[in-house]
């Protein structure tokens, strides 16, 4: 949406963007695992960034899923002595999967169980099955 892009604003603000996203896995994916998201998209993107602008330093944001994983490698990042993304900002991020609020709904240990099983005879998981989740939590006039 064009009159609500955060990319839109913040080149307007003049800072150089670059945006990364998750790859919808099928067979050839199937052996991979969240480390290989991490190394190989987190860090990975971070790496082509700073050779793109010799910027020592990031700032970075995550959205959704994405700012799971960005938390996840911060702490990796953290444990390793690896201070490149100096700032980060969380858009619609869940971080903390105590009290998962309205993804209860939608997730329980049967269904864990289930997805559980479905991924391990493909080894990963389907968009459409992913994408029905995600439409759920929408307002019910976007779906």
């Amino acid at each position: 949406n064009r009159e609500k892009s955060f990319v839109r604003w913040a080149t307007a603000q003049g800072l150089t963007v670059f945006v990364i996203s998750w790859v919808n896995p099928d067979e050839s994916q199937a052996e991979k695992g969240f480390d290989a998201y991490m190394k190989e998209g987190v860090l990975a993107a971070l790496d082509a960034v700073q050779q793109a602008t010799g910027a020592p330093h990031v700032a970075a944001a995550g959205y959704c899923v994405g700012g799971t994983m960005l938390a996840a490698t911060l702490a990796y990042m953290a444990e390793k002595g690896d201070d490149r993304i100096d700032s980060v900002t969380f858009l619609a991020t869940q971080v903390d999967f105590t009290d998962a609020g309205d993804m209860q709904v939608f997730i329980d240990e049967a269904r864990l169980a289930a997805l559980d099983e479905a991924m391990s005879r493909t080894g990963y998981l389907e968009g459409v099955k992913m994408a029905t989740t995600f439409n759920m939590l929408r307002p019910n006039e976007l779906f």
